[in-house]
C-alpha cells in the first residue's frame, strides 16, 4: 500500500466504472501488473492507488487516493505554466501506450475503464510527475453507460494525446485551383482591375506598426509601468531555509528528550522527577510522604502539557471562580461555514472582539454571496457572517488573514500574547474543527442536512512551539507539534494561560508526521490595524495554574531495593 495520501473522491456507486461484474478500481493490482509488463513502472505509477469504502446509511461512498511520494501533492491547475507543460508532454508521452493496449480485446475494459475519470483535477503533482486520481468513475452515475466513455475521454486524459494539427504540402505539379486565381478580363462577372499603391505608401506605415511593437514589448517587460514586477513574498528558499531550521529544532528536543528519560528519578511515592527537579508536567514535587497543593504553578516549558481540564485560568466575568482552560477555549473558537460554487467547506476561526472573528483568508475565499457563517458550541446555531477585510494569498503577500463581522455574536473574545521573550518550547493547544474529523461527525452531518440545532464539537491537540521563523518581510511563523488537518485553518494557537499566540494557518507533511505552522501575532495585529477590532494585549510570561493532583501521597520511608 502507498503512504503518501492524495485526496478523499465521495461518490455514488452508479459512478464506477465496472468491467464484467467488478468495478474498474478493484483491478487495480491487475492494472498495475499489466502496465508494468507492457508500458513500463512509469507509466504504472501514473494511475493512483485507491482505497475504496463502500459506505453505509449513513455516509456516502468514498475513494481514498494514495501514492509512494515524499512531497505534498498539487492539482496540476495550481502550478506554474511552465512546469504545467512539463507535465503535459510527461502525460502525452506516458499515455500513449495505452491506446494500443486498448484496442486488445483482452484488456480493452480494464484499459478504457482505467482512462475514464472525473474531469476535475484529475492529475495531481507529486515529486515532480503526474499522479492520476479518480480514474475508474465517470461522474453524474454514468460510470455503466459504455456509449458515454470515448467522448467523456476526449474531454479528460484524452486532451493529453492529441496530435499535432500539420500542415498539408501541395507538390509541385498539384496546382489547385484557387479563389485568386485571375479571371479573364472579358468575362461579364470580372471584376474591375485594382488600382496599384507604390511600395513607397507602405513605408509610413510599417515604420508606426514597427514602433508600436517596440513599444508593446517594452511594455510588458516585468518592471514596466503596464505590469510591475511581482516577486513572491514567500520564497522557495525562505521555506526551505524554515524547514532546516525546524529539523534542527527536532533533533535538539530529541536530544532534551533523551536527557531527561536518562536522568529521570521515580521516587518511593511514585512521584517521577527530571534532572531539572521538576515533574514531566512542570511542577515542583512536594517533600516525600506529602501530597500535592490545592493548586500549582507550573512551567510553560514542561516536558509534558497538562490536560486542558487540568489547567485554571482566570474567568474576566468572574474573576474570582477560576475556569478550565478546556472550556475557556470552547467558549472562544467557531466553526466557519463557506458556502460555493463547488459545494459546503469548512475552517475555523476565533473570537478576537465583539462580534469579530478572525480566520485565514484562503478559508473564505471563493464564498458565494451571502454564504458565510459561523457555528460551534461558542455561537449555537449559525449565525450570517460579511468579511470585513481579508489579505492573501499567503505566497504573494505575506499574510493569510480574515476578519468576520457577525451581527448577533455574544461568545467573549481572546486576549493576545504579545511578549518579547521566545516562545521555543512552550506547551501549546491547537483548537478548531479538522476536516478528518468532521467527515465522520454525526452533528456535522446533520448540520449539513439542514439541522441548525446539531453543533459538532471543538477538536484540540497539544504540542509544543518548535521554533520561531521569519520567512518573508511580512511573515513570522511559529512552527509546532500540536497536530492539524485541513479545517483546522484559521483556528487559535493557545498557550496554557489560554492566551493566542498564533492563528493556525498551513500544515507540511512529512514522511512520518505532519507539522503544524502558525503565523504571529504580530503579523495579526499589522492586519487588524485600521479595523475596528481592538482586541485584548497581554505581555507577561505565561504562569500556569493546575488543578490538584488525586493520587495520595505515598509512605515518607525510601523503597527497599
Amino acid at each position: 500500500m502507498a503512504d503518501q495520501f492524495l485526496s478523499k473522491t465521495k461518490l455514488t456507486v452508479d459512478d464506477l466504472v465496472t468491467s464484467g461484474d467488478r468495478p474498474v478500481l478493484a483491478r487495480f493490482d491487475e492494472l498495475r501488473a499489466l502496465l508494468t509488463d507492457r508500458a513500463g513502472p512509469e507509466v504504472a505509477g501514473l494511475f493512483a492507488e485507491p482505497l475504496l469504502s463502500r459506505g453505509n446509511d449513513t455516509a456516502a461512498p468514498s475513494v481514498s487516493w494514495y501514492a509512494d511520494a515524499k512531497s505534498e501533492p498539487v492539482p496540476l491547475s495550481r502550478v506554474s505554466p511552465a512546469e504545467q507543460s512539463q507535465i503535459t508532454a510527461y502525460l502525452s508521452d506516458h499515455l500513449r501506450p495505452l491506446r494500443s493496449l486498448a484496442e486488445e480485446p483482452a484488456h480493452a475494459d480494464l484499459v478504457w475503464g482505467a482512462l475514464s475519470t472525473y474531469g476535475a483535477d484529475d492529475v495531481m503533482v507529486v515529486d515532480g510527475r503526474p499522479v492520476i486520481v479518480n480514474w475508474g468513475l465517470l461522474p453524474g452515475g454514468k460510470g455503466s453507460n459504455v456509449s458515454t466513455r470515448m467522448a467523456h475521454f476526449d474531454a479528460t486524459l484524452g486532451r493529453y494525446l492529441l496530435a499535432p494539427v500539420r500542415p498539408q504540402v501541395e507538390t509541385a505539379t498539384a496546382a489547385p485551383v484557387s479563389a485568386f486565381t485571375p479571371q479573364p478580363t472579358d468575362s461579364p462577372t470580372a471584376p474591375a482591375p485594382a488600382r496599384r499603391i507604390s511600395r513607397l505608401a507602405w513605408v509610413p506605415l510599417l515604420a508606426l506598426l514597427l514602433l508600436s511593437s517596440v513599444v508593446l514589448f517594452w511594455l510588458l517587460q516585468p518592471g514596466t509601468r503596464l505590469f510591475p514586477k511581482q516577486e513572491p513574498l514567500i520564497t522557495e528558499q525562505a521555506t526551505l531555509e524554515a524547514q532546516h531550521a525546524l529539523n534542527d529544532e527536532l533533533r535538539t528536543r530529541g536530544d532534551t528528550l533523551q536527557a531527561a528519560l536518562d536522568g529521570a528519578v521515580c521516587r518511593a511515592d511514585g512521584v517521577l522527577i527530571l534532572p531539572n527537579g521538576q515533574t514531566p508536567e512542570g511542577l515542583l514535587p512536594p517533600k516525600l510522604g506529602e501530597a500535592f497543593p490545592q493548586t500549582a504553578e507550573a512551567a510553560p516549558d514542561a516536558l509534558l502539557p497538562n490536560t486542558t481540564d487540568r489547567v485554571l485560568v482566570e474567568d474576566p466575568a468572574n474573576p474570582e471562580t477560576p475556569q478550565s482552560l478546556l472550556r475557556m477555549i470552547e467558549a472562544r473558537t467557531v466553526l466557519v461555514l463557506v458556502g460555493t460554487a463547488k459545494g459546503l467547506t469548512a475552517g475555523s476561526g476565533f473570537v478576537v472582539a465583539p462580534g469579530l472573528v478572525v480566520t485565514n483568508q484562503h478559508v473564505i475565499e471563493g464564498a458565494a454571496p451571502g454564504q458565510l457563517a459561523v457555528a460551534g458550541q461558542a455561537v449555537g446555531t449559525p449565525l450570517d457572517a460579511t468579511v470585513a477585510k481579508a489579505a492573501g494569498p499567503l505566497s504573494d503577500t505575506g499574510q493569510d488573514f480574515a476578519l468576520l463581522e457577525v451581527p448577533g455574536l455574544s461568545a467573549p473574545a481572546f486576549t493576545l500574547f504579545q511578549g518579547a521573550g521566545p516562545l521555543k518550547l512552550n506547551n501549546v493547544i491547537a483548537a478548531g474543527y479538522p476536516g478528518d474529523v468532521l467527515e465522520i461527525d454525526g452533528d456535522f452531518a446533520a448540520l449539513q442536512a439542514g439541522d441548525a440545532e446539531a453543533i459538532p464539537g471543538l477538536t484540540v491537540t497539544d504540542g509544543i512551539v518548535n521554533t520561531e521563523q521569519k520567512i518573508g518581510p511580512k511573515t513570522n511563523l511559529l512552527m509546532h507539534s500540536a497536530a492539524l488537518s485541513s479545517g483546522n485553518s484559521g483556528g487559535p494557537l493557545v498557550d496554557m494561560c489560554g492566551r493566542v499566540v498564533g492563528v493556525n494557518s498551513f500544515v507540511r507533511k512529512g514522511p512520518l508526521q505532519n507539522r503544524g505552522y502558525a503565523l504571529s501575532v504580530g503579523d495579526l495585529l499589522s492586519f487588524l490595524d485600521g479595523t475596528s477590532a481592538a482586541p485584548q494585549l497581554v505581555d507577561s510570561p505565561c504562569q500556569p495554574v493546575v488543578r490538584p493532583f488525586t493520587a495520595a501521597a505515598a509512605p515518607s520511608e525510601p523503597a527497599k531495593e
